[in-house]
């Protein structure tokens, strides 16, 4: 009762600091740091629970639902105008939903954000484009009413570049790296690992499309996971399933991840038996091939090997057999196919915004240049070429040239480059400059997404180069989900790194 009594004096506290708390100021000529303007003090009695965890002092009356949200939201105000990962605020759809969550939910109410590239009734979806800076969807998809009958109480949208291209949104700004402020999060689920690093919320969800929550999971210091194709409940208006794109978790653990996944997971079988809950690591030693140099024609740069022989070392003390290979991945067909097959899908776009603005795609204020000038790339692609890239992904199961008939899992670095700093590729840059770079970011995860298969980031490492974090890639065949997650439990328990904080999080950040 002792400690019932304490909290509930501390979140009255929360409530009338509330109001200030987002007025505070930048130190001069520093915009990496915070002052306080008043006696230092944590920002929160809640900081070292993971999602869970917070589920659990819910279901034991030790807080309420609605008084954990007044906390997060007090979160937000207080540190998003340093990291700015916030699209749009659901506070007040929170505040009416916390007392109707109920708490047998596995959640039982505990706060969450969710990516700005999947509906929700009633709340903006942007894409992170200006053209869709006004859609609001009616219904809910079938991924969120499951992530919302877990007991997961929506308290905003996460940021991401327009149409999930590029690493920083016109829309909404930068948003900036909790461990370095001068550095990118990488990738279209930049916002939604930039939250979970700085301690917004521990679970945050995120969408899959060529890498966004590994990439964003690599720079950030974060757990990333992408599902099997199919596997999960879905993400589309349509009931239907995007050929690339998957809806899943970026959090501080794994167990948060697993409970979010099991609850948003198509059980009815028709792709993939279920695999539920998922508690612990397996006993089973694995068979792991594990490829240094990344895809053919995109080298990966010394540090970046470095970090992963590290987590080579870690496997094989583990017990797990570790054989080096050459990535079976031709990363440059790969893209020059990519190219072929997708882009000129998307050049009815630039006559409808034309249509709208009277304008050059490029000038009106609708699309980003780096957005306009990408679908410009693709509009002349002649017949044979358009032919020769579906033919590619057509055959996309043989990618990985029997790979996993050998070994269980392959084991890369997630992206060849250290994370890049903050405006190497702006949204008014052109891709026929900039392009190159932003697929050779991408160039390790993206054919993940063409097969179909399983894959996460973890994060093992720290560069020597930059100091940024590095994350370590585990890929599946299509199907191997669980045995994912049982290997990253595993590792967690070798190596943890839930305590491991940025600077600018809620761990650090005083009032």
């Amino acid at each position: 009762m002792g400690t019932l009594i304490s909290r509930r004096k501390f979140l009255i506290s929360v409530a009338y600091a509330g109001a200030g708390a987002a007025n505070l100021s930048l130190l001069p000529g520093c915009a990496n740091s915070l002052q306080a303007k008043v006696s230092p003090s944590p920002l929160d009695e809640f900081v070292d629970y993971d999602a869970l965890g917070l589920a659990g002092l819910i279901k034991k009356r030790e807080v309420t639902s609605a008084e954990l949200l007044e906390v997060i939201i007090r979160r937000i105000k207080v540190i998003n105008p340093v990291i700015n990962c916030i699209a749009t605020p659901t506070f007040e759809r929170a505040r009416k939903a916390a007392p109707q969550i109920l708490a047998n939910t596995p959640f039982a109410g505990v706060p969450i954000l969710v990516k700005d590239m999947v509906d929700v009734g009633g709340v903006r979806r942007s894409d992170g484009s200006r053209l869709l800076a006004t859609n609001i969807p009616k219904h809910s998809v079938e991924y969120i009413k499951a992530l919302e009958t877990s007991g997961l109480n929506i308290v905003g949208t996460t940021t991401v570049p327009e149409f999930a291209s590029g690493l920083e949104s016109e829309l909404y700004g930068r948003t900036h790296n909790p461990w370095n402020l001068e550095y990118s999060c990488l990738a279209s689920s930049s916002g939604a690992a930039a939250a979970v690093a700085a301690g917004y919320v521990p679970l945050v969800h995120g969408t899959d499309g060529g890498g966004s929550n590994r990439l964003p999971s690599h720079a950030c210091g974060t757990f990333g996971f992408k599902p099997s194709r199919y596997r999960m409940l879905s993400g589309e208006a349509d009931g239907g399933h995007d050929m690339f794109k998957t809806n899943c978790a970026i959090s501080r653990t794994v167990r948060d991840s697993a409970a979010l996944f099991n609850a948003t997971e198509d059980k009815s079988g028709k792709a993939f038996e279920p695999i539920g809950p998922i508690f612990e690591p397996s006993k089973r030693r694995l068979r792991i091939a594990y490829a240094p140099n990344g895809t053919k024609g995109y080298p990966v740069v010394d540090s970046i090997k470095e970090a992963q022989a590290h987590v080579v070392k870690l496997l094989t003390g583990l017990g797990h057999s570790v054989e080096e290979i050459e990535h079976p991945v031709n990363g440059v067909e790969f893209f020059d196919n990519y190219r072929y097959a997708f882009l000129p899908k998307f050049t009815p776009l630039l006559a409808t915004v034309t249509a709208i603005t009277g304008r050059d795609p490029e000038d009106s204020g609708l699309l980003s240049r780096w957005t306009a000038t990408m679908i410009k790339s693709g509009r002349d692609f002649n017949d044979e070429q358009i032919a020769r890239g579906r033919a590619y992904f057509e055959q996309a199961d043989n990618m990985y040239d029997g790979v996993f008939d050998k070994y269980d899992l392959l084991l890369t670095p997630v992206t060849p480059d250290e994370t890049p700093r903050l405006g190497t590729i702006n949204p008014d840059d052109s891709w026929d400059e900039k392009g190159h770079i932003f697929e050779r970011l991408m160039s390790i995860t993206a054919p993940t997404n063409a097969v179909g298969d399983c894959a996460m980031s973890v994060p093992l490492s720290f560069s020597k180069t930059t100091g940024m974090p590095v994350g370590s890639m585990f890929q599946a065949e299509a199907g191997g989900d669980r045995m994912l997650y049982e290997l990253a439990y595993e590792l967690e328990l070798a190596q943890p790194w839930k305590d491991l904080w940025a600077p600018y999080s809620v761990k650090h950040i005083s009032i």
